[in-house]
């Protein structure tokens, strides 16, 4: 028997590329505690939560190194063609593209990382109507939480920030998670 797999994803952007891209990390119940543990011990004195836009290159290669150490498995949409004025739409069509690929990974549950009221609320009108079409996996439970309180929301954004930085071509850190991470590109227009 297969257990489950919980997602938890975050999003980016690479204006300059016309990229949208969504990251979710598939991580099983029993690595779960292992994993929050192993985030919470990266951080620094007074730090809240990983984020990879405020580190610096050498803060950068510790959080690489140690997520490469989890080795990680996790799916990324590749959202091509972003109208930078139509972001929401961006992220409508990779998270019906994520949804859909991972009811194929026997995931279960799915957390994204909250934003603010309106935007959440925004996604939860998505859901609802990808149910109404039958257009992701109805045993998808999904969820919005804050990433101070949950840090395996920690490592879709550095997955995420490794990548974006592979797009604008320094694939360095992007190239010791790779080998997890399956790459789908979703045409956003």
């Amino acid at each position: 028997m297969i257990l489950p797999f919980s997602a938890y994803v975050d999003e980016s952007m690479v204006l300059a590329r016309s990229v949208y891209l969504m990251a979710a990390v598939l991580v099983a119940p029993h690595q779960a505690d292992h994993y929050r543990a192993e985030l919470r011990g990266l951080l620094l004195h007074r730090q809240l939560r990983l984020h990879w836009h405020d580190e610096n290159d050498k803060r950068r290669t510790q959080l690489i190194e140690a997520v490469a150490g989890l080795q990680p498995t996790g799916i990324i949409i590749l959202g091509t063609g972003l109208d930078p004025k139509r972001q929401e739409r961006a992220r409508r069509k990779c998270m019906e593209c994520l949804l859909w690929e991972l009811g194929d990974h026997h995931v279960v549950d799915v957390l994204f990382e909250r934003r603010d009221s309106l935007l959440d609320g925004r996604d939860r009108k998505l859901i609802v109507a990808l149910q109404g079409r039958h257009a992701m996996p109805p045993r998808l439970r999904l969820s919005w939480s804050d990433p101070v309180l949950e840090p395996l929301l920690w490592l879709p954004d550095i997955i995420a920030g490794a990548k974006v930085l592979a797009e604008r071509g320094d694939p360095r850190f992007w190239s010791q998670l790779e080998a997890g991470m399956l790459v789908r590109e979703q045409e956003i227009q």
